[in-house]
């Protein structure tokens, strides 16, 4: 029973994979048995790309969890005046609303059984030798599947569990470390938190002596973005920034801990990722990079990008909610969001659409951009602003430098109101509503912090129920859940 499972599995999470990227050109994948798949090196290499593409659905990443519902509910977008618009209520927190319950099921679904499908690779991994693999692909393998699944249920827990500084004991969520037919339990909090960082440490440690981003030849700002270019003629270790590599794992382990309040190792990590961008692994955009004609502007900063999801087709997913009155995107308050007229954001990354008119994100739109196509899921910038918030109680100045810097490098005044902490974190949460744009953090931002939306310059306190995506009706009904937001 459990092969047929399996297989079928497989079956979806590849029938999935048409769409959203060019990596994968294979036969009918429906078809495609489990046995036959784990039956080669790249057969295991297959079934990565197809997580990865799985994870650029529209339910998920490649629209829901990041530009879409995510951002709605962030109150990026001008749709809570308008009736009429698929959002609306999810605009005005009615989760009750059926067409939002949809998506929110979706999102539990899509993500779980991407879950799902990370369990089979690990499990079917453990039954290799390491020997069986090219050098290294073995742990690229272990450690990118084991971050995955990391991603996934650390994002699970933000979007439908209580807050963490509410209540770490309260229940969350499940975490699924295996691939079986049996409802795995419901976990509290903390316990979840846990699972979490045991999996992004094994990451860690699978890929801290195979990954390429080390190599010190890709530390040159003056070639392409290395994290974006083939890897000696290996194409399974090359294109890193697309992949879970060592330094997605290790900023998500900062963004973690950010999480739970612990600033010291939110910042031990956070400061990983600074360290290697002084010594060349990233750089942030400059306005040249940004202010090319629109066909060669990178719309993305990708030399900022620890972690993109590779998606050939989102442009065309957004132009299809652009031309809509119903599902357009247009950004709300621009102006009172960037106040500076020398930030190159607002000149170059924001626009007016050729489609509805309106104002929107460069970052997906039908602009046709060669260097489009991609999903922030990590970027630099962030590991400055858990700095900054981290390392506020030993050195103010210097929690208030890294903030600063993020400002300069966008063409801004660096200084920052840190006087006192409470003024150097709406100054972040400022930044982060320029910087997040269509990314899909802004509104666990908010959360974590217990902080009211920012809408129209107005403040929309929310409950902590209204904080929380209820949980689908049948993991309620069958699969015992508790729903710890009801209590508040």
């Amino acid at each position: 029973m459990k092969r047929k499972i399996e297989t079928a599995l497989l079956g979806l999470l590849l029938l999935t994979c048409s769409g959203c990227s060019d990596w994968l050109d294979v036969t009918p994948q429906a078809q495609v048995n489990a046995d036959k798949l784990f039956d080669t090196p790249e057969g295991f290499e297959s079934a990565l790309y197809g997580i990865y593409i799985s994870m650029t659905s529209t339910d998920t990443y490649g629209q829901n969890a990041t530009y879409n519902l995510m951002d709605v509910l962030a109150q990026y977008y001008n749709v809570y005046t308008n009736r009429n618009h698929d959002l609306y209520e999810a605009s005005v927190y009615n989760y009750e609303n059926g067409a939002i319950k949809d998506l929110i099921d979706a999102m539990w679904l899509q993500n779980y059984n991407t879950i799902a499908n990370c369990n089979i690779l690990l499990e079917r991994l453990a039954q290799k030798d390491e020997l069986y693999f090219a050098a290294g692909h073995y742990n690229l393998l272990k450690g990118e599947a084991l971050g995955i699944r990391a991603y996934l249920h650390f994002d699970l827990l933000r979007a439908f569990a209580v807050n963490y500084s509410v209540n770490p004991d309260g229940m969350a969520i499940p975490y699924a470390e295996s691939f079986t037919k049996k409802i795995h339990p419901q976990l509290k909090a903390k316990e979840v938190v846990e699972k979490i960082l045991a999996d992004l440490n094994a990451a860690r440690e699978a890929l801290k002596s195979v990954d390429p981003v080390f190599d010190e030849t890709f530390r040159d700002q003056y070639t392409n973005y290395h994290y974006a270019q083939p890897y000696k003629n290996d194409i399974f270790m090359s294109y890193r920034a697309y992949r879970m590599n060592y330094y997605a794992v290790t900023g998500l382990m900062a963004r973690v801990y950010c999480y739970i309040g612990d600033k010291n190792n939110a910042y031990k990590y956070a400061k990983e990722i600074i360290d290697a961008a002084d010594d060349g692994a990233f750089w942030f955009a400059s306005e040249y990079d940004v202010s090319a004609s629109l066909k060669n502007r990178d719309i993305v900063m990708q030399s900022e990008l620890l972690f993109a999801l590779n998606c050939v087709d989102i442009q065309d997913l957004f132009y299809s909610l652009d031309a809509s009155n119903y599902k357009n995107l247009s950004l709300l308050e621009v102006n009172n969001i960037y106040t500076e007229s020398s930030d190159f954001r607002r000149s170059y990354l924001i626009g007016e659409s050729s489609v509805s008119g309106k104002t929107v994100s460069y970052k997906y739109a039908k602009i046709d951009s060669s260097k489009g196509g991609k999903i922030p899921m990590i970027r630099l910038s962030e590991m400055y602003m858990i700095a900054a918030e981290s390392y506020y109680s030993v050195d103010k100045d210097l929690a208030a430098g890294y903030l600063g810097k993020v400002r300069r490098m966008r063409g801004i005044s660096p200084e920052v109101k840190s006087d006192m902490y409470e003024h150097l974190m709406e100054e972040i949460i400022l930044e982060a509503r320029r910087e997040f744009v269509g990314e899909g953090q802004l509104f666990y931002l908010y959360k974590r912090l217990n902080h009211p939306v920012i809408r129209n310059n107005a403040e929309i306190v929310l409950s902590t129920a209204q904080y929380c995506l209820p949980l689908p009706a049948n993991e309620v009904e069958f699969g015992d859940r508790e729903e710890e937001y009801l209590k508040y």
